[in-house]
């Protein structure tokens, strides 16, 4: 069979408007690298298509169950561990992304983005990126400058130290809350991924987060977070701290 040989990403689609589900419907129908293995506007059904499907990506709106679809992102992906879920959001804000990615989504993208830039947050989170909204990183950025939005962010996250990166993994920082990818990031800096992503994981180490989004979310805490300037700025090797 021609799947076998160039499978198509399996997407099970849980969203709440029939509307959105015609056009999803259309979108995906005869796609050439998405095939929609089954849909639903409810949470029960949801569960059991996951089990019963097993699909690469899930899309779930945040709408279902009245408002809670947060809350059942981490169950559902306990019932279909393989599958990366891809959150379908109305309301772009800190708040919402941080809950989100926290309850285990690896991306974000709100209904009123373009067919376009949703198929590429499929192919992102498929190979094993995160996807969200660079505008909103570029707010909580913004907000290093604005101190009454600044607030917004100190309020909800207590800082007990203020860690101390060192200048290449200051800069790496500074990119990562601008949004760059670590594969974006190692082709400006003219080092490796590996590095990057090892650089990556010291400093959520060090700054007591998980994610890229959580970082970004810190961001307006930290002042070494804003841009440097950086000649001279050696970067470690593969495998080396």
């Amino acid at each position: 069979m021609p799947e076998q040989s160039n499978p198509k990403i399996r997407i099970l689609v849980a969203e709440s408007f029939e509307l959105v589900r015609m056009g999803l419907r259309a979108l995906f129908k005869n796609h050439s690298a998405i095939r929609l293995v089954a849909e639903t506007n409810s949470i029960d059904d949801l569960y059991n298509l996951a089990v019963l499907y097993k699909p690469d990506v899930i899309l779930v709106d945040l709408l279902l169950d009245n408002g809670n679809g947060i809350d059942h992102i981490s169950k559902l992906l306990n019932v279909s561990p393989h599958s990366k879920v891809l959150a379908f959001s109305h309301h772009n804000n800190e708040c919402t992304y941080l809950q989100t990615f926290r309850s285990g989504a690896v991306g974000i993208i709100s209904k009123h983005h373009s067919s376009e830039l949703l198929l590429k947050a499929i192919y992102a989170i498929h190979s094993g990126q995160i996807w969200f909204d660079r505008h909103i990183t570029k707010l909580l950025w913004q907000a290093q400058f604005e101190p009454n939005l600044a607030q917004e962010v100190k309020s909800d996250t207590k800082v007990s130290h203020h860690p101390k990166l060192t200048d290449s993994e200051r800069h790496i920082a500074y990119l990562a809350c601008k949004g760059l990818s670590a594969k974006e990031i190692s082709l400006q800096l003219s080092v490796t991924e590996k590095t990057v992503r090892n650089q990556l994981s010291m400093i959520y180490k060090k700054i007591g987060v998980k994610k890229q989004i959580e970082l970004c979310l810190k961001a307006p805490l930290y002042d070494y977070f804003k841009e440097s300037y950086t000649i001279g700025i050696s970067y470690p090797q593969d495998g080396t701290k």
